[in-house]
Formats: C-alpha cells, structure tokens, sequence
C-alpha cells in the first residue's frame, strides 16, 4: 500500500511538473507574441507619420511663398528625399516557432525612424519660420483712412496677422491692424520678440 502511494505521490509530482514546464513555456510564447505586435505596429505607425510629414513638406516647399533664408528649402528638400529613400516598411509573417519569433524582434528591435520624424518636423518648422520672416520683412505698413496696418489693392488685410515693417519700425499686426494696445513677448518665425505699445523694440 505505501509503495502504491509513493508511486502514486511521484506520478502527481511529475504531472505537475510537466503542466508547470508547459505554462511557462506558454507564457513565453504569449510574451513574445505580443512583443512582435507591438514592434510591428510601432514601426508602422512610425512609418505612417514619416509618409504624412513627406505630404506636409512636399506641401510647404512648393507654396510659391518665399523664404528669408533659401538654404532651409534645400535642407528640407535633402532629409525629405532620404525619408523617400530609406523609410520603408513591410510588416512580416509572424513566424510559427519561439525562437524564431524571437529572433524575428531583435531584427525589428533595430528598426527605428524616429530621426527621420525629428528631422522632417525641424526642416518643415525652419521653412516655415523663413517664410514668416521673409513676409514680415516684405509687408508695409501704411496709414489709410486714419487706420495703421497692411493693406491689399487699398483694402484692409484682414487675414494677416504677424509682425510687419515701416520706416518707423516693426509692428506687431493683429487682423490687418497695428495693435498699439499690444505690450508683451510676441513669437513670430520661430523667436520671441519684445513688443511694447504694438512696436517691437
């Protein structure tokens, strides 16, 4: 009877060793899956930002509008033109085995396009910021009817907003109007200037 149970005890423990080896074993696999999911998708979402920053500097760069410093298009144009050439991305099979998986993240793991999306965002604000300062440097401001501001074909130019220039200085325009009543840092083409009564000092 004691040998039967001691057979018994010994068959039980190694059941339960095997169930335990296999839960682990599922664990892993489980783990690894969902690492595999999550660096496919952060690389193709990364990829995507890339593919919508090309669309917004191609965008930018063919505006027509000039720029204060034309080296920030070329710039531009050179890191859009390596982010066509080198973000790609076709997400893979998931493989069937472990180790394979595993094998299949390390390679994903090197995958990164995080510079490009920091570079392109840079480049993008640079041009943009040129173009802000080229258009403050190159709009007048003239009285009209009594009125400062910038004015279009004699009418009021109501969409403009930014900063603009004069013999007597640079003013900062709200609604196509010098806003005298403006006293604070005001941010235009990527600085910070100091505004006092509308005019910058």
């Amino acid at each position: 009877m004691k040998k039967r149970i001691v057979v018994l005890a010994l068959a039980l423990s190694l059941v339960l060793a095997l169930f335990s080896g296999c839960k682990s074993a599922s664990d892993e696999m489980m783990n690894a899956i969902q690492t595999f999911g999550s660096e496919v998708t952060r690389i193709t979402d990364q990829t995507a930002e890339v593919g919508k920053l090309i669309d917004k500097a191609t965008e930018v760069l063919t505006s027509g509008k000039p720029v204060a410093d034309v080296t920030t298009t070329s710039k531009l144009q050179d890191v859009m033109d390596k982010a066509k050439e080198n973000v790609k991305f076709e997400a893979p099979e998931r493989p069937a085995s472990l180790n394979a998986i595993q094998e299949k993240i390390a390679e994903l793991k090197e995958i990164d396009f995080g510079s490009y999306i920091t570079d392109m965002k840079l480049g993008i604000r640079k041009v943009l910021s040129s173009q802000e300062e080229y258009q403050m440097n190159d709009t007048l401001v003239t009285k009209e009817n009594g009125v400062w501001g910038v004015f279009k074909d004699g009418q009021l130019d109501t969409s403009y907003n930014g900063l603009a220039m004069n013999e007597y200085g640079t003013w900062c325009i709200k609604d196509g109007k010098a806003d005298f009543s403006y006293t604070g840092p005001y941010d235009f083409a990527g600085k910070t200037y100091q505004v006092n009564g509308g005019k910058v000092q």
